[in-house]
């Protein structure tokens, strides 16, 4: 199956993200297909931090959605992840946004990933990669394009995880 996860990060971000998308194609339940381009993005939910880079990629796991959250979660605390403050500054953010037609809701995960219609750097990385993506019952993404109510995307980034850079 197809999933579709973003990254974002404001603590040593082109590390951690680079950092993350190798340790998702290192698990053998995991296999990356791409990423988006980057995006500086301002922080989400009024703290005063810095700003974020964020991304999306593309990955093909065989894992269901509450496994593959537990692969993402572990990732996370494998970069020094820790929620001590909601929507405070992190190391590293994982989120499914999308699992093929998948539509759940549970405690632990929705799925689309709640935030998907209303956050530019959510929906704008994701169509990047994916322009034709659509939600599970076939409405196009981009259709949703005008009616996020949260734009955070400062600019789109010149450089990826290839790129050396130490921050």
């Amino acid at each position: 199956m197809t999933v579709y996860l973003s990254l974002g990060s404001n603590i040593r971000p082109r590390h951690h993200l680079g950092t993350a998308l190798e340790l998702l194609d290192a698990q053998d339940t995991i296999r990356l297909l791409g990423e988006s381009p980057w995006y500086e993005t301002r922080p989400w939910g009024g703290i005063v931090q810095a700003n974020f880079l964020n991304l999306v990629c593309a990955v093909e796991t065989s894992l269901p959605p509450l496994q593959l959250l537990e692969a993402t979660q572990a990732i996370e605390q494998r970069l020094g992840r820790v929620r001590t403050l909601r929507n405070g500054p992190r190391t590293i953010d994982i989120d499914i946004l999308l699992a093929g037609d998948t539509r759940l809701e549970m405690p632990a995960l929705t799925i689309p990933h709640p935030g998907l219609l209303e956050r530019d750097f959510m929906l704008v990385p994701l169509l990047d990669l994916a322009p034709d993506a659509r939600l599970p019952g076939g409405e196009r993404l981009i259709d949703k394009c005008a009616h996020l109510s949260h734009h955070q995307i400062i600019r789109k980034l010149t450089f990826g995880r290839n790129d050396n850079q130490e921050n």
